[in-house]
């Protein structure tokens, strides 16, 4: 990963809670702590460099809007059986592994084997495992929160039918799923030889994706992230708009002596500030990440709802 420099004297200036947590999260390369740090920086000491390579973007679901989905109790208990996450972060390196690579670069191998890291498991024989899987960029843990939240009735029925205790045929290593009932939430326990138990995130993991695929979670992460692209926009304009502005700014090293040069004369360039060119820099940065994102969406979404996801 690679940092961003930051001088002792810019250093100084930060306040002093962050003074102390940045050395260790850039020691430590934990990466939620780094990424929320450096979209601190970001947006208020103008640390940015255009076409950043460690670029991120972060999605995420409002947990309160889950409220006024149907059967909005049971898919928060299975929710919080599957461990899943409600946000994501998208850093600009997986696009090298998805479908639209041109450009991006990384040197992980996020992408190979990625086969392996979901269920597998089909309940009914019939769920095969998508052409598309190793070319999907986004996280499985959210994606797995996603398919939760967009199922349909008929869908929540197969996923408590999958874990039916009736249903003799659908096993884990030898070990029978049941539901018991509490009225509406449910509780989903398992019976075997060892008695009865909570059942593991990944054996729910795997009824939800045998009972919904994919189609349903790319679906509602085409909304989000076409809501983003839209926040993003607001008052602002697109990508384009960002790019004519940083083209007409003439580039000044000494900002005092800029800031009051401004000119709407035609044909003069305008004079910007260090600080509004970062914060134009940043921003085009984030469209730029959420349109490629969302045409990786789009994609994996036609390319779903064709094989039947």
């Amino acid at each position: 990963m690679t940092f961003l420099p930051i001088s002792p004297e810019k250093l100084k200036k930060l306040p002093s809670k962050w003074r102390k947590k940045l050395p260790s999260a850039m020691a430590t390369r934990e990466m939620s702590n780094y990424f929320a740090l450096m979209q601190e920086l970001l947006y208020l000491y103008g640390f940015v460099i255009d076409n950043n390579p460690d670029e991120y973007l972060m999605v995420h679901y409002p947990v309160e809007a889950i409220q006024n989905v149907p059967f909005a109790d049971s898919k928060m208990q299975l929710l919080e059986a599957q461990k899943a996450e409600m946000r994501c972060l998208l850093p600009k390196r997986l696009l090298a592994h998805g479908f639209f690579p041109e450009g991006a670069t990384s040197n992980d191998n996020n992408g190979k084997g990625k086969a392996e890291k979901i269920c597998s498991f089909s309940w009914s024989g019939q769920r095969r495992m998508p052409s598309y899987i190793n070319k999907l960029v986004f996280p499985e843990e959210f994606l797995t929160a996603l398919r939760t939240i967009a199922m349909q009735e008929d869908e929540l029925f197969k996923v408590t039918s999958f874990l039916e205790e009736e249903t003799e045929h659908v096993s884990v290593n030898g070990i029978k799923l049941c539901q018991v009932f509490i009225a509406e939430p449910f509780a989903l326990k398992l019976v075997g030889s060892e008695g009865v138990r909570q059942p593991t995130d990944t054996e729910v993991k795997t009824a939800v994706w045998e009972a919904c695929g994919d189609s349903g979670a790319l679906q509602l992460l085409f909304d989000l992230l076409q809501t983003k692209v839209m926040d993003l926009e607001e008052n602002s304009g697109t990508e384009d708009c960002d790019t004519e502005l940083l083209e007409k700014a003439q580039d000044v090293k000494n900002v005092e002596q800029c800031e009051s040069k401004d000119t709407d004369e035609p044909g003069h360039y305008k004079f910007m500030s260090r600080n509004t060119w970062s914060s134009i820099v940043y921003r085009k940065g984030q469209k730029q990440l959420a349109r490629l994102f969302l045409k990786e969406a789009e994609h994996a979404l036609h390319l779903s709802l064709s094989e039947g996801g």
